[in-house]
């Protein structure tokens, strides 16, 4: 309020001394036009310095027009500069103006500038001594126009965009500004470039400008159409813009980079893209004319459109063509395809069949047969290989085996080539079997052991005497005859029964002309059988003791004791080892039974990890229903302490590392040398007795005691016929069923079991006086094989567990049988004869007397004597 009122005095002692500001100013000032915008910021410089430095600004006035009241003061009397006093007259600026004197000139700074603004303002700057300063300025207030509004040519107005138009149609856009002062400007501009300028006045306030383009392309596509109006460069042009949207085709559609070969029934990604579409493309998949299921989703960046697909082909994808299509939905007649052709690799599918014309359930032996092997393979296939029961089979002409392209020809088929096939084919991307095709080919029966199967009973012994044959289709008809040293004999029906694939004949022996051979012929849908099935009966009686016995100290640290069986006396044999321990410390003689084992395979047995330091003696004997045979006593045998192995109780000197180093080195040498040396001894050795243990076994101590002393030695395997090292076979075990009949467990028909019931039992009830010489000097014959002998657990003749139990068939007997049919004029037979170990049957006659039996039975084997015989 002081401030004011000191502005006021001055004014009235202005005015009273009758100076106007006009008078105050002694010379003409020059009028400097200044434009401003409306509501915004315009500034008036006025250069408050003074020519003299010492000088200081006393006063500033600004006033408007001819005004002579100012509208603005600045006061610095007795003050500094930047605490001088500040008047706005209300009516005029107000709080609108500032004066600043920061600036360089000072300037007064008017806001919101209004139209009523407009007009000629002068500044005074007063000194304390020096001359007044004055200027002038002309203030113009420029109005803007409004914003610009665009329209089309059917007077909808556009906000952000034009379109979508197709490629070739023209645009019509109309621009229309409003107001201004002075009048502005209005033109049109295509990404900021100005392409009309042509404005028409529709009213005294309205401009307008029409922009007309005759026809867009793609390349137009996005581009900016802007309407700009401007009358002052103090601001931006008011300005609207469009951008131009089209619909657009697709441009491109490519595959991404993928293998050219392809791997059947592995799984792949494809990629296609497509680029240049708006709105983006639609992708689609084909196979051939066969549109694919689509798993993802588009994958839609900019203009590109991305397609996956997981594809897998197989094996018929080969030579088919994947397509991938690109469409815009607004533009569909512009669609645009890629496609590769498929070239699928594979392991050859490969499929077996008979040929055409030939009936798998018709085949018989000798006809013709052949398979087809189909293949199906890309590459082709390379090797084809055919299988017969798992193994390779071998192409022969020689033996009617041959192939031709991809078929197997079998001429003259037997029933060994029945059986499983299969081929293989064989590409670079692997190989590939068939199906397996059994190959069935009919036959005549066949015995299945081809060898004379020896059955040892007692007189008055009831035994069942299979018969089993190997036949396709099964035997419809059995038929057997006895034959002796005197004559032949059919024996009726009644006394057997059968089925298809074996025959039973009760027979009990009761006198020595029952002892003989036995012959079984089997017919079917094929024919009759050729070769019979020979049985040779034998009387009974203990087995023989076993011989050429050894113990052995494995490589696990374990005993074996090993014999070869005697004759099982006709019947199933057991074999029985007991050892028996006594401690070589001890001063007292005896000795306790240590281990009890049998076994009912052969005579062989392993004792384990026996205890070092111990004396053993061991004891064997086989056994079968008649009794048991004499055991042999192997002699006393034991294995060192570990005192005598290691020097327990030698005090240990103390060396040096490397000392012990050296003695191990040279141990080791000494060591090889002496493996080398034992090894060519051994060598030579076995040329000359092929009986020898070998090299490589442990020492075995035998031990004797002799009053209270115990005198060791190294057991030497032949001083002793009953000693010697065993060239033995497990498979060597006989197999012994029914009182000593031999079966092959896998030719011998569950169904048979059941009549081979009660050799043991009706053996151990008979008590009869020893058995002859002939038979008592008898070998058995035993054949090799793996499979148990079955002696126990046979169901008795009336078990239910047997088959045919319906039927009873009458025992035969040779004795009664010829009672009943002639008169016995010759004197009795000599004791039939035995079997050799392997009697292969000849295809001779089918009928076989007594005298041919013995002559190939002394032809076949030279280890029977002919009192055996």
């Amino acid at each position: 309020m002081e401030a004011d009122l000191r502005v006021l005095l001055v004014v009235w002692i202005l005015s009273t001394m009758g100076a106007s500001p006009e008078l105050a100013s002694e010379v003409t000032v020059p009028l400097v036009p200044v434009d401003a915008v409306e509501g915004r910021t315009v500034k008036f410089p006025c250069d408050v310095s003074s020519p003299n430095p010492a000088d200081k600004v006393y006063m500033v006035f600004w006033f408007k027009d001819d005004s002579g009241v100012p509208l603005y003061s600045f006061d610095v009397r007795g003050m500094p500069l930047d605490q001088a006093h500040h008047y706005s007259a209300p009516d005029v600026f107000g709080n609108r103006a500032t004066f600043r004197t920061v600036t360089d000139p000072a300037c007064l700074l008017v806001d919101e500038v209004h139209r009523n603004d407009e007009g000629v303002y002068r500044c005074r700057v007063d000194f304390r001594n020096s001359a007044t300063k004055s200027f002038r300025y002309n203030l113009s207030v420029i109005v803007p126009p409004e914003h610009p509004v665009v329209f089309d040519r059917l007077g909808r107005q556009l906000n952000m965009t034009v379109g979508p138009l197709d490629e070739g149609d023209g645009i019509a856009l109309i621009c229309r500004v409003i107001g201004g002062n002075p009048p502005p400007l209005v033109e049109w501009l295509k990404n900021d470039q100005v392409v009309d300028k042509e404005c028409e006045h529709n009213s005294k306030d309205v401009i307008e400008n029409r922009l007309h383009w005759p026809s867009v392309s793609r390349h137009d596509f996005g581009s900016v159409f802007t309407c700009q109006a401007s009358n002052t460069k103090l601001m931006n042009p008011r300005q609207a813009s469009v951008v131009l949207d089209l619909r657009l085709p697709p441009l491109t559609v490519t595959f991404s980079v993928m293998d050219e070969i392809l791997v059947a029934d592995r799984r792949y990604d494809i990629q296609c893209h497509s680029a240049g579409s708006r709105p983006p493309a639609s992708i689609t998949w084909y196979r051939n004319d066969k549109r694919l299921p689509k798993i993802k989703q588009d994958d839609v960046k900019e203009n590109v459109t991305s397609s996956e697909m997981t594809f897998v082909p197989t094996t018929d994808d080969n030579g088919k063509s994947i397509t991938c299509r690109a469409e815009n939905p607004q533009v569909p007649k512009m669609a645009l395809e890629d496609n590769f052709i498929l070239k699928v690799v594979f392991a050859p599918i490969v499929s077996l069949r008979l040929g055409n014309s030939i009936d798998p359930n018709g085949i018989k032996e000798g006809d013709d047969v052949y398979f087809d092997c189909h293949v199906k393979a890309n590459p082709p296939s390379t090797k084809l290989t055919w299988y017969h029961n798992g193994l390779t089979l071998n192409l022969n002409s020689s033996v009617r085996t041959m192939k031709s392209d991809n078929n197997l020809v079998l001429q003259r088929v037997s029933r060994n080539v029945a059986g499983r096939y299969a081929c293989r084919a064989t590409n670079s991307e692997g190989e590939s079997f068939s199906n397996e095709l059994s190959l069935r080919i009919k036959y005549a029966p066949s015995c299945k052991t081809d060898r004379v199967m020896v059955i040892g009973a007692s007189r008055g012994e009831s035994m069942d005497v299979p018969c089993e044959v190997d036949a396709d289709p099964p035997a419809k008809g059995f038929r057997w005859k006895f034959n002796n040293s005197g004559e032949t004999i059919d024996i009726g029906p009644e006394r057997y029964i059968s089925n298809g694939t074996a025959s039973v004949l009760r027979y009990t022996p009761v006198a020595d002309l029952d002892y003989g051979t036995l012959s079984c012929w089997a017919t079917n849908g094929v024919g009759q059988q050729y070769v019979p099935c020979l049985f040779q009966m034998v009387a009974a009686g203990k087995p023989q003791s076993v011989h050429n016995c050894t113990v052995r100290n494995n490589t696990d640290g374990a005993v074996d004791v090993q014999c070869e069986p005697g004759y099982d006396g006709g019947l199933q044999q057991v074999f029985v080892l007991e050892v028996y321990a006594e401690n070589l410390d001890s001063q007292a003689d005896g000795e306790e039974l240590y281990r009890n084992l049998t076994d009912r395979m052969s005579p062989r047995f392993s004792l384990g990890k026996v205890a070092l330091g111990v004396l053993y003696t061991a004891r064997m004997y086989a056994a079968n229903a008649k009794g048991k045979s004499t055991a042999v006593t192997l002699p006393r045998f034991s294995f060192p302490s570990s005192e005598n192995q290691m020097g327990f109780g030698v005090e240990v000197l103390k060396v040096s590392p490397m000392l012990i180093t050296v003695v191990i080195v040279c141990l080791l040498l000494f060591v090889l040398a002496t493996i080398v040396v034992i090894k060519l001894k051994t060598a030579n050795s076995r040329k000359r007795n092929s009986r020898q243990p070998t090299g490589g076994d442990k020492q075995v101590i035998v031990h004797q005691r002799s009053n209270g002393q115990v005198a060791s030695s190294i057991l030497e395997t032949d001083t002793d016929p009953d000693l010697i090292q065993v060239k033995y076979d497990p498979s060597d075990a006989p197999k012994l069923r029914n009182g000593g009949s031999q079966f092959s467990d896998d030719a011998h028909d569950a169904s048979v079991a059941g009549w081979i019931a009660t050799n043991a039992a009706v053996a151990a009830q008979t008590s009869q006086a020893p058995l002859s010489r002939s038979s008592s000097s008898s070998t058995g014959t035993l054949r090799r094989g793996t499979g148990p002998a079955i002696n126990d657990r046979q169901p008795a003749p009336g078990d239910p567990a047997r088959r045919w139990n319906d039927v009873t068939p009458k025992p035969f007997s040779y004795t009664h049988h010829h009672h009943h049919h002639q008169q016995q004029s010759s004197p009795p037979p000599p004791p039939p004869p035995l079997p050799p170990h392997h009697v292969r049957v000849r295809p001779d006659p089918i009928e076989l007397n007594g005298a041919e039996i013995k002559e190939k039975l002394m032809m076949s084997s030279g280890h029977i004597p002919e009192s055996c015989v």
